[in-house]
């Protein structure tokens, strides 16, 4: 018989707060029997697969075996035609798992598998495919039943299990307005609507890859139905964390929140966004990672160098779509927000609503939103604009977007990128991390406009 290789990846976007439940890299075997389909693979995956370990397979049957620190959520994809969509399954260092086919059903045997026949069997009949229930009620009823198992494996593991159900519920919510933000086709404002907003966040929820990044779309909604108050930019992070009642969580949140700013390039406002959050940790641990951010951060200043708050940026000069021209000096008595974008960039597409939605939100007041495309071809360009019925202060960097001294000056970075300049043409951030489909934007511009000249 004709061999195949399996492949299996496994992903670990687990908090510090799981207990190691076998020596650092204990082994951990998976063992599969009766599969049908001569070309079976079998992945253990994350939305990043990284390759960890792979088996042959013959006759139906494979072996693989890692070494795992901590226990952890995988995704095993199962190429078996009964099996489509593949299965989630938990593993503990250490643990022998077996699966097998019996009447076309996965059955788990061997150390962990009382634990992943209760978690198969529990998203099989809660399925957030199934039409038949709600998101909410698909949640709700796999809470229910984890809080009611007296499996000793299901007990012993009860806070992993609710946290890491509670992750894919709130990515079942919000994921796919996400994911819009980053595909950005439709020119739409696809809007969650969300009434759980009471929702107590479990501590284990750390156990789901995307848990940070739900938590906080959980937060903004809570900001746009008036049952979250940021005072201002600064104190978003500890307003945030505030709603958090678990302090292990909320200091892991904290944590994220601002390593991810420090990754995104955050350097003008993290440190002040730090200090109003820092009274809330207490870990030392958190600390010093909180540190490490900063530092990071320091760090990513040299790549805005040329461009620090207050640096002179009126006479630089760019195209408009009737060929002429004009400098930053000419708003000069407004604030500008400048969004630096291109057709071919999809995350910038999808961030086009948003600016329309923000600036007429903020008609009247004392600042100009600008549009400024890094398409090298302006006919493009203008086709896209007429295509979107954009109007406004759309312009063009001439030279293209990599050539162009006003993108050398403020800093060679990705896109889309924002950046804030103030009435006399002089640089507030060249590095704008609070995007217009964030909330946290409005309430940052306001700010500025509030300040007195």
């Amino acid at each position: 018989m004709k061999k195949f290789l399996v492949y299996a990846a496994l992903f670990c976007g687990l908090g510090s707060s799981i207990p190691v439940l076998a020596d650092p890299g204990a082994k951990t075997i998976i063992k599969g029997d009766a599969l049908q389909g001569s070309g079976v693979n079998v992945w253990i995956k994350s939305s990043f697969p990284t390759l960890l370990a792979k088996a042959t397979v013959s006759n139906g049957h494979f072996a693989l075996e890692v070494d795992l620190a901590k226990p952890v959520f995988c995704n095993m994809m199962i190429s078996d035609p009964r099996f489509k969509g593949g299965i989630e399954v938990f593993l503990n260092p250490g643990d022998e798992l077996s699966l097998a086919v019996k009447e076309n059903k996965l059955v788990f045997s061997g150390k962990g598998g009382q634990l992943n026949q209760f978690f198969v069997d529990l998203t099989h009949k809660y399925n957030y495919q199934n039409s038949q229930y709600t998101l909410k009620q698909v949640y709700t009823n796999r809470v229910n039943e984890i809080n009611a198992s007296t499996n000793p494996e299901v007990v012993s593991n009860r806070e992993i299990l609710l946290g890491y159900t509670q992750g894919e519920y709130l990515d079942k919510v919000f994921g796919p307005y996400m994911e819009s933000k980053v595909v950005g086709e439709t020119g739409l404002i696809n809007k969650v609507k969300f009434d759980d907003l009471d929702l107590q966040l479990e501590p284990g929820i750390v156990n789901y890859y995307s848990w940070s990044k739900t938590i906080s779309e959980l937060m903004f909604a809570k900001m746009e139905a008036g049952k979250l108050n940021v005072k201002r930019l600064n104190t978003w992070v500890a307003d945030f964390a505030k709603e958090v009642k678990n302090q292990k969580l909320r200091e892991d949140y904290i944590v994220d929140l601002l390593d991810y700013a420090a990754l995104e390039s955050d350097v003008f406002t993290i440190n002040e966004v730090a200090k109003e959050a820092m009274p809330l940790v207490k870990d030392p641990t958190s600390i010093s990672k909180i540190n490490a951010a900063l530092a990071k951060a320091e760090k990513g200043k040299k790549n805005f160098i040329n461009a620090l708050p207050g640096t002179d940026m009126s006479e630089f000069t760019f195209a408009r779509p009737d060929g002429s021209t004009v400098a930053i000096s000419d708003y000069k008595g407004k604030y500008i927000f400048m969004d630096l974008w291109s057709t071919f960039c999809h995350p910038c597409v999808a961030e086009i609503p948003f600016v329309k939605k923000l600036e007429h939100e903020m008609q009247g007041e004392a600042i100009v939103f600008v549009s400024l495309s890094g398409d090298n071809d302006a006919e493009l360009w203008k086709q896209f604009l007429t295509k979107r019925d954009l109007k406004g202060e759309q312009l063009l960097m001439k030279e293209g977007m990599r050539k162009n001294p006003f993108f050398n000056k403020v800093g060679l970075t990705g896109i889309p990128r924002f950046l804030i300049i103030d009435k006399e043409g002089k640089m507030v951030n060249a590095k704008c991390c609070q995007r217009p489909s964030n909330p946290l934007l409005k309430i940052y511009l306001k700010e500025l406009l509030s300040k007195k000249s």
